[in-house]
């Protein structure tokens, strides 16, 4: 063993050091560990929430979005759906109709109606749910739009509401009538009055995205295309593949066996700009939690000042046997490194019990704040592993310049402060 980390670890091992140095050691250790666990914990919450948001943004939408460009193309995508099934990593796919509308509820019939625009989306129920689970979600489950057996003998198609919205309109309730209203392409100069359609609710669905709860609905295809023309309203397939995270790999490879009468997109570019937000804000908190264990690693060169003061004889002594220059640097090096890698190691041990005990607890959060409801928590082993460089490297840059100032010391005048 070279002489200075013997040296090193007998002085961190020393009984009769200053008690206020062995304090500051301590509290440059806890330093360290306070900020190691700090940036497990809140990054592993961060991944949950990205990770929930995620999955429940890809339940809601398809994986790759087919959509037409002409009303010819519309007219063959039973044919495209069929040939699709037959590419590798094609799961299923469902036909869809999408269109803006007006949506109207009396809530005092005669007297107060409240009106709010919504997205409304036609799907086949049979095949949308093979491609996504919302319709898994409908509140009560349905097998059908088609309503009958109400009591005011009425038969009408039926709509499904997003819970969020459902409540935003005056608490719509199972059962009751209310109306869509829908401008073709030529209400924009004047010469066709809009679409009105008269639809019962029949459900809810809850995706906890209050974006989706609160502007969507769901109605029957066919409803869907005669309340929609082709211009106002965006046609084509729903597409679900084997792995989510090769959905622009999948997107490339189904753009080559259609033709360009169709145009493609995919849930990872649709969402871009959120996931990136995302990301930057997890970075930021990194750099800025970061900050904890710099704090820590001024105490660590207070803490190795004082160590240095204390020792100023002995290194004296040592100088004056032959120990070099970079002898005596390595010694406060490593005794600090040390320090910061116990700290390190403890902080690593720490966070990753209480994301592990998050996980278990499963701690509530209220709904109508989060999108959860519970305290979601997720641990990358790559954050993990950047955190505990990072401390590393942080007390490692700590130790230099104390260290440099002992190296320094002359032997005579070191000796002679003794």
């Amino acid at each position: 063993m070279h002489y200075s980390l013997a040296i090193a670890m007998r002085y961190l091992r020393a009984r009769k050091r200053s008690g206020f140095v062995s304090r500051v050691t301590i509290i440059a250790i806890g330093g360290t560990l306070v900020g190691v666990t700090t940036l497990i914990i809140v990054l592993s919450l961060m991944n949950g929430f990205e990770n929930e948001l995620r999955n429940r943004i890809v339940e809601f939408n398809t994986h790759v979005l087919v959509f037409t460009r002409n009303p010819q193309a519309w007219t063959g995508i039973d044919t495209v759906s069929t040939n699709l099934a037959e590419i590798e990593g094609v799961v299923a796919s469902s036909p869809f109709i999408r269109g803006e509308s007006l949506i109207s509820y009396e809530i005092i019939p005669g007297r107060r109606v409240k009106t709010k625009g919504v997205i409304v989306k036609g799907v086949d129920l049979d095949s949308e749910r093979a491609v996504s689970t919302v319709i898994d979600s409908f509140e009560p489950a349905i097998s059908s739009f088609e309503t009958s057996g109400f009591a005011d003998g009425e038969v009408i198609p039926g709509i499904v509401l997003g819970e969020d919205l459902a409540e935003d309109l005056g608490r719509v309730s199972y059962g009751e009538i209310l109306s869509l209203v829908s401008a073709p392409a030529e209400m924009r100069v004047g010469h066709i009055k809009p679409r009105t359609r008269e639809f019962r609710v029949i459900g809810t669905f809850k995706t906890g995205v209050f974006e989706f709860d609160s502007r969507f609905a769901y109605i029957d295809i066919r409803e869907a295309e005669t309340l929609y023309d082709y211009v106002g309203s965006t046609r084509g397939l729903g597409i679900r593949i084997e792995d989510i995270y090769r959905a622009r790999e999948m997107q490339d490879k189904i753009e080559e066996s259609i033709s360009i009468d169709y145009g493609m997109n995919n849930w990872i570019t649709l969402n871009s700009n959120l996931f990136s937000y995302i990301k930057v804000e997890k970075i930021l908190m990194f750099l800025l939690l970061a900050l904890i264990i710099l704090i820590a690693a001024f105490n660590l060169v207070g803490m190795l000042t004082m160590v240095i003061m204390e020792k100023r004889s002995e290194i004296g002594i040592l100088r004056s046997m032959g120990a070099s220059s970079r002898g005596i640097m390595s010694i406060f090096m490593v005794e600090g490194t040390v320090i910061g890698g116990v700290g390190t190691v403890l902080g690593v041990v720490l966070g990753l019990g209480v994301c592990s005990l998050l996980s278990l607890v499963r701690l509530d959060l209220p709904p109508e704040v989060y999108f959860i409801n519970t305290l979601p928590v997720l641990i990358e082993w790559v954050d993990v592993v950047t955190v505990s460089v990072a401390s590393m490297v942080i007390c490692f840059i700590a130790t230099i310049y104390p260290s440099w100032e002992a190296c320094n010391m002359l032997p005579l005048d070191a000796i002679k402060y003794d």
